[in-house]
C-alpha cells in the first residue's frame, strides 16, 4: 500500500515537474514581444520627425497607412 502511494507522489510530482518545464507558446509570446518593441520604435521615430521634419513624419504616416491598407485589402 505505501509503495503504491509513493509511485502515485512521485508520478504527481514528475508530471507537475514536466509542466512546469514545458515551453509550448514561448515563440508565440518572443513575437508579440518583438511586434510590440518595433511598433513603440516607429512610433518615437515618429513622434520624434513630427516636430523637427515633418517630412519624415509625413513619409512615415504614409508608409505605413499604405502597408496597413494592403495588407487588409483583402478583408474588406
Amino acid at each position: 500500500m505505501l509503495d503504491r502511494t509513493a509511485a502515485r507522489v512521485h508520478a504527481w510530482a514528475a508530471h507537475a515537474w514536466w509542466r512546469a518545464r514545458d515551453s509550448r507558446g514561448q515563440g508565440t509570446v518572443e513575437y508579440v514581444g518583438m511586434v510590440v518593441m518595433v511598433t513603440l520604435l516607429v512610433a518615437a521615430v515618429a513622434v520624434a520627425a513630427k516636430g523637427w521634419a515633418p517630412d519624415i513624419g509625413n513619409a512615415l504616416k504614409k508608409a505605413l497607412t499604405g502597408a496597413v491598407k494592403h495588407l487588409t485589402d483583402g478583408f474588406g
